[in-house]
């Protein structure tokens, strides 16, 4: 009888999933949070766009009358936007193609933080007494939308398979 045939594999199913860089116990899934965070951040800056481009006057209104030019807040307001259209469809299409979704997502966390920063010393600082918490709204859904953002950076590798949807 020959001794090189055996009857037992040679690689069990837990080494060949070492091997090939996945786990065999890990849902095939992946993160099921991802669909919840990317839906709440596609919400907030739908909300947030629409709101900048066609109603900036509500806008306007939680700002200290006098101190800012009214003018040159719209003009901030629909450049402001177009940013978030801009860098949304970007981190949008990172996602959905898997198009250096690790990076582009560790990116935005630091583009979320340095804009919430500079919103702080430089726009909520002109905002009227009166509306407080709702400067202490809109920084708390930022924070959870920093939240979201950091969450889909940590967990870029667990995303959803490929082909992807926002709804996947």
């Amino acid at each position: 009888m020959d001794k090189s045939k055996t009857d037992h594999a040679l690689v069990t199913d837990e080494e060949l999933a070492a091997l090939q860089g996945t786990d065999s116990n890990a849902s095939s899934k992946g993160d099921l949070g991802f669909k919840y965070r990317m839906v709440f951040l596609l919400a907030v800056v739908v909300i947030q766009t629409v709101r900048l481009l066609f109603y900036p006057h509500l806008a306007v209104t939680n700002f200290q009358a006098g101190v800012i030019d009214e003018a040159a807040l719209y003009r901030y307001m629909t450049i402001r936007a177009f940013f978030v259209i801009g860098i949304s469809a970007i981190y949008l299409f990172s996602y959905l193609k898997d198009w250096y979704f690790e990076k582009i997502s560790l990116l935005y966390v630091g583009i979320a933080i340095t804009a919430l920063a500079m919103d702080y010393f430089n726009a909520y600082i002109y905002f009227n007494a009166q509306p407080a918490q709702t400067t202490a709204g809109l920084i708390a859904l930022r924070f959870v939308a920093i939240y979201c953002l950091f969450m889909n950076a940590l967990r870029a590798r667990e995303a959803p398979a490929m082909p992807r949807s926002l709804w996947s």
